[in-house]
Formats: C-alpha cells, sequence, structure tokens
C-alpha cells in the first residue's frame, strides 16, 4: 500500500509541472515576441494532451516517449531558436524497451533551467541508447541564478525508478557535460493491487465459500 500511494504521488507531481514550466516559457514569449507566442500556445495545447494522457501510467515504450520529447524540443526551439539544438535517434534497438513517462521531459527542463542559453552560449542536447540505458547530455554553462522552481526533476525521477527497478539512475557531470542515464526496462512492471476489504467483509467471503463446498459434498 505504502510503495503504490508514493508512486502515485510522484506521477501526480508530473501534470502541474509541465504546465508551470510551460506558463513561465509563454510570459517571456509575450513580451520578447508575440507572435510566436500565439503559436507557442497551439503547440503547448496538442503537447500538454500527451502529457494528461500518459502521466498516470507506470511506463511507456521509449520510442513514443522520444517522439514526445522531439515535440517539446520543439516547443523550447520556438523561445531559444538557434541557441539550442538537439539530437535525438531516429529508431532504437528494441521496441519494447519502455522507460518512466515523461522522465525526459524532465531532463529537457532541467538542462534549460539551470544553463545559460544564448547564440554565444549554445545549450546542446542529445540522446542516445548506451548499454542498457537511456543517456541524456546536454553541455554545461550553468546559470549563477536559478529561476523560481517547483522542486520537481531529477528527484522525481530517482523516486519513481527506486519505487520500480533496483537499477540505478545515474548522473555523471563533468566541467563541459552534464550527463544522466535512466535505466531501459524490457518488462511492463505490474504494481501491486491493493485489497481494501476489511476483516469482517473477508471473514464473511470465506464463510460463503465453506458453505458453498458444504452442499458440494
Amino acid at each position: 500500500k505504502t510503495e503504490t500511494a508514493k508512486f502515485q504521488s510522484l506521477k501526480s507531481q508530473l501534470d502541474p509541472h509541465f504546465l508551470f514550466n510551460s506558463l513561465n516559457v509563454l510570459t517571456s514569449l509575450i513580451g520578447e515576441n508575440p507572435d510566436q507566442a500565439e503559436r507557442f500556445t497551439t503547440k503547448l495545447s496538442k503537447v500538454y494532451r500527451y502529457v494528461l494522457e500518459q502521466k498516470d501510467k507506470d511506463l511507456i515504450g521509449l520510442e513514443e516517449e522520444l517522439s514526445f520529447a522531439s515535440s517539446y524540443m520543439q516547443l523550447l526551439q520556438m523561445r531559444f531558436e538557434e541557441a539550442i539544438s538537439f539530437k535525438i535517434p531516429n529508431s532504437i534497438s528494441n521496441p519494447d524497451l519502455k522507460i518512466v513517462p515523461l522522465s525526459l521531459q524532465l531532463l529537457l527542463e532541467n538542462a534549460v533551467k539551470h544553463n545559460v542559453i544564448t547564440s554565444r552560449q549554445p545549450l546542446n542536447i542529445e540522446i542516445f541508447e548506451q548499454d542498457n540505458y537511456l543517456v541524456v547530455k546536454n553541455s554545461l554553462n550553468p546559470k549563477t541564478s536559478i529561476e523560481k522552481s517547483t522542486k520537481v526533476g531529477l528527484a522525481n525521477i530517482h523516486q519513481r525508478y527506486a519505487l520500480l527497478t533496483r537499477d540505478k539512475v545515474i548522473i555523471d557531470k563533468s566541467d563541459q557535460h552534464f550527463i544522466v542515464k535512466i535505466p531501459l526496462l524490457t518488462q511492463k512492471i505490474n504494481m501491486m493491487k491493493t485489497d481494501y476489504m476489511n476483516d469482517d467483509a473477508k471473514y464473511l467471503r470465506a464463510k460463503k465459500k465453506v458453505e458453498e463446498l458444504k452442499e458440494f459434498y
């Protein structure tokens, strides 16, 4: 019961977190480029529909999540233009590979939130498979001050994976790059179903089965 409740609580963070960060981007665009802000709003509605559909799932196909990540990066490029670039694989090694839903989106947001992004100091993001992990690698140019945060992101990913698998999320930081490796899973994880029946109900059900067996014999 406790593990299931924890997992559900972590998933419930994703919806408001995504909306909060997207509205921050939209607010910036309204002042910088109103026409682009209008286009951003239209595309955001399509991306947000995906968030609503996927956020309650335990796992999602890697191919589907990569497709969503591509759409989300297009949203970010509407704001930052040539100051941000990304590489996403066109194909995957195994169609059965799965990851935690919206983990890529959280990592992309994290990269944008913590780094300076200008045409002179562009943010480069690369996503690829390596040794049963999905690697998200971004150039590192840390901001001196961090904008207001919902405190979701890496911690959410760590905790959700910890409740699903023994495989660890790996973080590797150097002077030039920040790298996060998330486990690629191939087996559907079934969260434990909780039986909410009270003791009296269980007793009555067992008693009924005994009576049925007596009649049979």
